[in-house]
């Protein structure tokens, strides 16, 4: 091998070991500061709120392994992606299964029920947030006791309303949130019902009162909680991003979805032939990046 060709491969070792470094300490940086941020936004809950203590899940759509794998290192556990195809060849990297034994994914995207076994198949998914009609349910009860097995435990579901009334966002009518839930709770044998799960309005100022889209889920878990009897403490709330995650922890949500403050900023494909998982509809959080640069960064330092 000649010098020149000896130097070219040193320097490319040298960079990649200084970008791991310098990933390492970003991500574990980024990392803590959103905990400590979670930990302090439920200090200042209201006694009268169930005691659960909020789930912080890493949303890593977009981000190599060695980013996943970097977060675990720090405690990290929950992840969540938005995409079937993206999530399915993460949680079967070779380096995310070696390193990251105790990992939990999350499915928090717009799921088509062309893709429901696709997904069932991922190793340590532990949780699909976004079913958002009786019918995908079905789909995801009898796929989930065919692909796993009837011995398998039950795969929790949460149920995702569309709370805001945006055309641009999925998720179910809130009028019928009852009628599904209890559907879920009677018919889906293999299915644990563990919650609701909402996006809501992108860039809402919190000046104008607390977030309405936040109020609507809680309203809902009472409504379900008292219809169909179950206790308060056992209804999960899936709400807040990056944007607006403290105040939801503070009125309630007992599971955040934090992203491009943990691993930076998204880039996403220019085509729709290279989109891990290509839908006619725009996924929930692709949706909110179309909001302006001004309306995320007043909200990112709202005191609340």
């Amino acid at each position: 091998m000649s010098s020149s060709r000896t130097r070219f491969c040193t320097s490319g070792l040298v960079a990649a070991r200084m970008w791991k470094v310098a990933m390492s300490e970003e991500v574990g940086k980024a990392l803590q500061s959103v905990v400590d941020r979670v930990n302090q936004a439920a200090a200042r809950r209201p006694k009268t709120l169930p005691a659960a203590a909020p789930r912080l899940v890493a949303v890593s759509k977009t981000k190599p392994p060695e980013m996943v794998v970097e977060a675990y290192r720090q405690g990290q556990r929950n992840f969540g992606e938005n995409y079937v195809n993206e999530l399915v060849d993460k949680a079967s990297d070779p380096l995310i299964l070696d390193s990251c034994p105790e990992i939990q994914w999350h499915f928090i995207g717009h799921l088509q029920k062309k893709n429901v076994n696709k997904l069932l198949g991922v190793p340590n998914l532990l949780l699909v947030e976004t079913v958002d009609s009786a019918g995908l349910a079905d789909k995801v009860n009898s796929s989930w006791q065919r692909v796993r097995g009837a011995g398998a435990q039950r795969l929790k579901v949460m149920v995702q309303l569309n709370t805001s009334g945006e055309q641009s966002k999925h998720g179910l009518p809130p009028e019928e949130t009852v009628a599904t839930v209890k559907h879920i709770v009677s018919k889906c044998s293999a299915l644990h019902f563990l919650g609701l799960m909402t996006i809501g309005r992108y860039g809402y100022d919190l000046s104008l009162g607390p977030n309405p889209d936040f109020q609507m889920l809680l309203a809902r878990r009472q409504e379900v909680c008292d219809g169909l009897k179950l206790p308060l403490e056992d209804v999960e709330l899936s709400m807040g991003m990056s944007t607006d995650f403290e105040h939801a922890i503070e009125v309630g949500s007992t599971n955040v979805r934090v992203g491009s403050i943990i691993f930076g900023n998204r880039e996403y494909p220019n085509s729709a032939g290279n989109t891990p998982n290509p839908s006619p509809a725009p996924s929930p959080e692709k949706t909110s990046k179309k909001v302006s640069d001004a309306a995320a960064n007043k909200m990112q330092h709202l005191t609340v």
